[in-house]
């Protein structure tokens, strides 16, 4: 087994990523721990959180939405490299467990991802974004429930949208069912754009009785 980043041999061949192309993926620094967004630190919580606070509580992110990771995405969801997943998926879980050491955040009780409408389940195969949360929720030994939420509608592509336009594209799209009280979710996606389609989930999981929900993903794009 080799790195999926250089191709040289792997120690661990389970870990996908070599040690050397872990220390060099670009990392991000001074951001936001709610939002993940640039940060001064001069306040814990970012002027954006305060000012409308989002539905969720933490917000855990590898990297910008940049190469590699940016490729590795792309060949995962459109040339469906599944084998990408464990790799991507292990990148994830060292962010939480490093924000875990650092803050000492909850250890969730439930592990759910952002679901795809049917038609694009059925046309792309898979979710990718259910393919990463699987090994997260057995890492950390929750149960995992990919149906959690249901998605009601196809929403418009997010990409050929404004700002307003997004907001009102997924304000109704989602729906849970299930009796969540005291309990703390932890959501996965692949990319986090706007922050969205997670902070309408978010507001779901909240009135169903959540009272924690860590969202973490591959990448957030700076905006």
């Amino acid at each position: 087994m080799r790195c999926i980043l250089c191709n040289m041999p792997l120690f661990l061949s389970q870990h996908g990523i070599c040690c050397q192309c872990l220390k060099n993926l670009p990392a991000l620094n001074k951001v936001c721990p709610q939002c993940a967004l640039p940060h001064s630190w001069s306040t814990h919580i970012c002027y954006r959180c305060r000012e409308q606070k989002p539905c969720w509580d933490e917000l855990i992110a590898v990297a910008n939405y940049i190469d590699p990771l940016k490729k590795l995405i792309h060949h995962l969801k459109f040339y469906q490299k599944i084998e990408l997943t464990n790799a991507l998926a292990r990148l994830m879980f060292l962010a939480w467990y490093k924000r875990r050491e650092r803050y000492g955040i909850l250890k969730p009780d439930l592990i759910t991802c952002v679901p795809l409408h049917h038609i694009r389940y059925w046309s792309r195969g898979f979710n990718q974004a259910q393919q990463l949360a699987k090994p997260i929720a057995r890492w950390l030994a929750r149960d995992f429930n990919p149906y959690l939420l249901q998605r009601k509608q196809v929403a418009m592509d997010q990409k050929s949208l404004s700002l307003n336009e997004r907001t009102k594209n997924v304000a109704s799209l989602f729906i849970c069912e299930e009796n969540l009280s005291g309990k703390s979710i932890l959501l996965v996606d692949d990319i986090v754009t706007t922050g969205n389609t997670i902070n309408v989930i978010s507001q779901q999981l909240k009135k169903c009785g959540a009272v924690n929900i860590q969202v973490i993903c591959l990448c957030r794009t700076m905006l």
